[in-house]
C-alpha cells in the first residue's frame, strides 16, 4: 500500500525502524519508503536479517533507500552498540518507529542482561537506544518516536485471550511486591516464575510502553514528540511465533482466520499504516506522550486516545522510567537537560 505524498516533504528525511525484517516492521518501512524518505534504516536483530530485508523491501518498492543496523532491542549491550553505530555515522534520523516486540513461549526466557525477554525486547533495548540518540541530537528537534503498543494494555481484552494485567499495572500491588518499585522490578527480571504467563507478560509490558512514552513527554517533550500506538490486531504478524499450544492455535489459526468476519482483525498493512499516521500527524493532531489504540474492547477501526486511569497514573509512569533507568544502567539526565512539561 503506497502513502500519498505529493509534495514529497519527506525527500531529505531519514527514519529508522526496529523489528524491519518482517511483519509490521517490514511493511511500515516499505510505506516509510514509499513516502519519499531518503534514509530508511532497517534495525535487526542479525545484518543477515536486515540484509535480506533491505533486498526484499528494494525489489517491492522499486527504490533503494535502505540501510542496514544491527541490533538486538533485548540487549542493553547490543542496544548501546547500535547507539554508537548511529552517531558515528552521523545521519539525524527525523522518524524513530520502535516496532520490535513478542510474546514469549509458555517457558519463561532470559534476555542478555536476565530480564524476561518480551518485557526487554519491547522496552528495555527501545528505552537505551532512544535516550543514547537524544543525548547525541540524533534525534533533533521536532523528531517524531512512536513505540509499539497493544490494546491489550488496556485491561479489556475478551477472557479467552488470558491477557489480563498484572495486579501492580492497575491497583496495589501484591503479586510481585509490596511496593511498585519492587513488583516492577521483580516482574521485570522475572523473579516469580510460578507467576509466569505469557500473555498476561506480554500485556502487561505494554502498559509499561505507556508509562515510558509519557515520561519521556514530560522531559523531552519541547524537542520531540513521541507516542505510543497500537497497530491493532493484524493477522499473520510473527508476534505470536514463540507461543505453543493452545495460545498458538489461537493466535495463529483461529484469530487470522474469524478476527476478519468478527472485525477483529485487519491486514498488516492497516497496522502499518496505524504507525504511519501517527508519526505524520499534524501539528497538534495526536497529543504528545499519550497512548493511542482502537476503542474500547475493540482490535481495529480508528484511533483514540486512550483515558484509561492506569495508564495516566504519573507515579505508576515515574517509577517505571526509575526502574528502566536501574535495569539499564542509564543515569538520569542533568535538569538542565531535561524539558519537563507543567
Amino acid at each position: 500500500m503506497t502513502v500519498s505524498n505529493p509534495i514529497n516533504q519527506f525527500s531529505n528525511k531519514t527514519a529508522l525502524v526496529t523489528g524491519a525484517n518482517s511483519g509490521l516492521g517490514f511493511e511500515a518501512a516499505a510505506q516509510l519508503a514509499e513516502a519519499g524518505y531518503s534514509r530508511v534504516i532497517l534495525a535487526c536483530r542479525t545484518l543477515d536479517k536486515a540484509e535480506a530485508a533491505k533486498q526484499a523491501l528494494a525489489e517491492r518498492v522499486g527504490i533503494d533507500p535502505f540501510e542496514t543496523l544491527e541490533v538486538d532491542v533485548s540487549s542493553v549491550e547490543s542496544a548501546n552498540a547500535a547507539g554508537d553505530e548511529l552517531i558515528r555515522r552521523g545521519h539525524s534520523i527525523d522518524t524513530l518507529l520502535l516496532n520490535a516486540g513478542m510474546i514469549s513461549g509458555d517457558e519463561m526466557k532470559k534476555s542478555p542482561d536476565g530480564l524476561e525477554v518480551a518485557f526487554a525486547s519491547s522496552i528495555v533495548g527501545h528505552h537505551v537506544l532512544t535516550l543514547r540518540l537524544v543525548e547525541a541530537d540524533i534525534l533533533p528537534k521536532d523528531a517524531r518516536v512512536v513505540i509499539a503498543g497493544s490494546e491489550s494494555a488496556n485491561n479489556d481484552v475478551p477472557a479467552m485471550m488470558d491477557m489480563s494485567l498484572y495486579d501492580f499495572a492497575t491497583e496495589a500491588p501484591q503479586e510481585f511486591g509490596d511496593t511498585l518499585h519492587q513488583a516492577m522490578i521483580t516482574f521485570a527480571k522475572g523473579d516469580k516464575p510460578e507467576l509466569f504467563n505469557p500473555t498476561r507478560y506480554y500485556a502487561t509490558t505494554k502498559v509499561f510502553t505507556s508509562w515510558w512514552t509519557a515520561a519521556m513527554a514530560r522531559r523531552f517533550g519541547e524537542r520531540l514528540a513521541i507516542f505510543t500506538v497500537s497497530p491493532g490486531a493484524n493477522l499473520r504478524t510473527n508476534a505470536a511465533r514463540h507461543t505453543t499450544g493452545f495460545k498458538n492455535f489461537l493466535f495463529t489459526k483461529v484469530m487470522p482466520t474469524l478476527a476478519p468476519v468478527m472485525g477483529m482483525g485487519q491486514p498488516i498493512s492497516m497496522g502499518a499504516k496505524r504507525y504511519i499516521d501517527v508519526l505524520h500527524g499534524e501539528d497538534g493532531e495526536y497529543a504528545n506522550g499519550k497512548t493511542y489504540a482502537s476503542k474500547a474492547k475493540k482490535f481495529v477501526g480508528p484511533l483514540h486516545e486512550m483515558q484509561h486511569a492506569h495508564l495516566l497514573d504519573v507515579d505508576r509512569q515515574e517509577v517505571a522510567w526509575n526502574v528502566l533507568n536501574e535495569l539499564t544502567g542509564t543515569a538520569e539526565h542533568q535538569t538542565s537537560q531535561i524539558a519537563i512539561a507543567g
